[in-house]
């Protein structure tokens, strides 16, 4: 079970990491000094989250190497594009980072129903899936907060 639960695991470290980087990429690029910060905070979230679950890999006895994933590197091409022609670059990073969210938290939802994780990792997973819930509902009410502005 060890080698499909780290092939999971492995798999949400890569779309934690891409999150975490494109929270990166988004500090540098807002105008608003206060969603920098925002997205700094988010970005430690993230990292957080690839530093746990390297950690199980490791205690399955797996190399928990992360990189990035196809859809991560196509999103934040699409961002950067989207953000040099954008009216409002703030808004344009919130919508693109929300959805990076629900990426996040929908992949994490899916491994803890598969039946190739333990219940300890699943544990594990819960935790997580908790921190990446509340990071997921305050870039959907900031998208909103924004779109209704």
């Amino acid at each position: 079970m060890s080698d499909q639960e780290n092939k999971e695991l492995c798999k949400l470290i890569n779309i934690n990491e891409d999150a975490g980087e494109f929270y990166e990429s988004a500090q540098e690029k807002a105008e608003n000094i206060s969603l920098r910060n925002t997205f700094s905070d988010l970005e430690n979230l993230h990292r957080g989250v690839v530093i746990t679950l390297q950690n199980c890999v490791r205690r399955n006895g797996g190399d928990p190497a992360a990189g990035e994933t196809f859809i991560g590197q196509a999103q934040q091409f699409w961002t950067n594009l989207m953000g040099e022609i954008s009216n409002d670059i703030d808004e344009t990073l919130v919508k693109n980072l929300e959805e990076a969210e629900d990426r996040c938290l929908h992949s994490i939802q899916d491994a803890i129903e598969k039946d190739t994780i333990s219940p300890e990792v699943k544990d594990v997973l819960y935790a997580e899936l908790s921190k990446l819930q509340k990071s997921h509902d305050y870039m959907r009410n900031m998208k909103e907060a924004m779109k209704a502005a």
